[in-house]
């Protein structure tokens, strides 16, 4: 064989096997691109399912403590003994009530499905008080968990909203002027409005609660209340009369306390 040939068999096998290195790399920048693909999938699913172990185990915690403290204040305001209905199975019926509705209430509820819940709430509580005035103490202390159970329900769902929406920020410059300051700065803006909106974060309060803390009564304590209301920050319990943060006001106020501790 001549010279020549020999080195162009030898260029040619150079070239083939420059050529399978290419494919090879290319094969390799294949797989690991895939198996980091699935590897984000795996890592994404036990997130998922991690956020849903701690959101389940929330709930049972929750509800354990509404019951509890339920089951405690049914005790102190139900008369004993009770000249109406048997004390134990009336209170029996109510926790069970509670229970149920915890159970079925999920992070992800429809406000339908809440509003339906709470009709039905309140025409038990009419049954209650046809009978007698005197079953108002116990259905107030009823109305007051169950209310305080669907906050904090719908402030684990927020939770698990804001963290799908993490990638879906909205820009600054987007930021509705106008709805932005009537639904958030305005409402806050005031003294008179704003620890009212701080002491409901702590819990649920009446009327004549909310008077004693601003010292105002009538029609300026109305005002300010249904600024609150319209403004999405507060809601009033057609069962109970008392008002509740909601979440959107929740989550304002813990945007408060941060930007108050940065």
């Amino acid at each position: 064989m001549r010279k020549d040939e020999i080195e162009d068999r030898i260029v040619r096998i150079e070239k083939t096997l420059r050529d399978l290195q290419a494919g090879q790399r290319d094969i390799s920048e294949t797989i690991v691109t895939e198996l980091r693909s699935f590897q984000s999938l795996l890592i994404e699913e036990k997130i998922e399912a991690m956020r849903q172990q701690l959101g389940q185990g929330y709930q049972r915690l929750l509800l354990d403590l509404v019951l509890s403290d339920a089951k405690r204040e049914f005790e102190r305001v139900c008369p004993d003994p009770c000249n109406v209905y048997d004390r134990k199975e009336c209170m029996d019926i109510t926790l069970n009530r509670l229970r149920e509705f915890g159970e079925r209430l999920d992070p992800e509820s429809t406000e339908r499905f809440i509003e339906d819940q709470i009709r039905q709430d309140r025409e038990m509580a009419d049954r209650y008080l046809r009978n007698s005035l005197q079953c108002k103490a116990c259905i107030e202390v009823f109305s007051v968990e169950r209310d305080r159970m669907i906050h904090a329900i719908r402030d684990l769902s927020a939770t698990r909203r804001a963290l799908k929406r993490k990638n879906q920020d909205i820009l600054i410059s987007e930021l509705p002027d106008e709805l932005v300051l009537s639904s958030i700065i305005e409402p806050l803006a005031n003294p008179v409005r704003f620890s009212m909106i701080k002491a409901l974060s702590n819990g649920s309060m009446s009327y004549s609660e909310l008077s004693t803390l601003t010292g105002h009564k009538g029609g300026h304590l109305l005002f300010h209340i249904t600024r609150l209301i319209e403004a999405g920050l507060v809601i009033k319990s057609e069962t109970s009369g008392l008002y509740t943060v909601t979440e959107k006001g929740m989550g304002v106020m813990n945007m408060v306390r941060n930007l108050y501790s940065s």
